[in-house]
């Protein structure tokens, strides 16, 4: 969408009509698009597992303990939370954007008391940081983060029970 109003100047109806989408929905794509070439950054960062265990942790310690002020300094300005539940568990229908949102996201997540035994794991998914959580023995989510300079930029939940069946459960040990 970008592409065609930028470099081929169509107007945005026509890009709408073109790729079946509202024109507001162009607007907003091309918005964010000219935003993303202007700040020159890439879009995205190789992240190792340690860096991503730096900011990854503490962040999910944050959002379970309450930890507003900790959330915040974790999460860009910006941040975009975007969960997927196939409309078959609760979660946010629209990307909720911008960081104290996201945070009140989270917070609830864990304030709610509907997860029991609440654990976390943090993971690798799809080659993007991760973190698996448990209510008990049941996953009841995945959130992969983008990481951009040091801070979460991007959230995407998973919480649709389909998609969640390959997700291994940690077995405990005991004697």
């Amino acid at each position: 969408m970008f592409v065609l109003r930028e470099v081929f100047g169509f107007d945005y109806d026509d890009i709408a009509v073109a790729v079946g989408k509202s024109r507001v929905t162009v607007r907003q794509v091309a918005h964010r698009a000219r935003k993303h070439v202007r700040a020159r950054r890439k879009r995205f960062e190789p992240v190792g597992a340690a860096k991503a265990a730096r900011i990854t942790e503490p962040f999910m310690t944050a959002a379970a303990t309450g930890d507003l002020e900790g959330l915040l300094s974790l999460l860009a300005p910006d941040v975009t939370w975007t969960a997927d539940s196939g409309g078959k568990t609760t979660a946010a229908r629209r990307p909720v954007v911008g960081a104290e949102k996201v945070a009140a996201v989270l917070m609830s997540i864990f304030r709610m008391g509907r997860l029991t035994d609440p654990r976390i794991k943090v993971v690798n998914c799809n080659n993007t940081p991760a973190m698996v959580i448990y209510s008990g023995d049941h996953p009841e989510g995945v959130f992969l983060v983008e990481i951009i300079d040091g801070r979460i930029t991007s959230i995407y939940a998973v919480r649709n029970p389909d998609k969640l069946v390959a997700v291994a459960v940690p077995r405990r040990i005991s004697r």
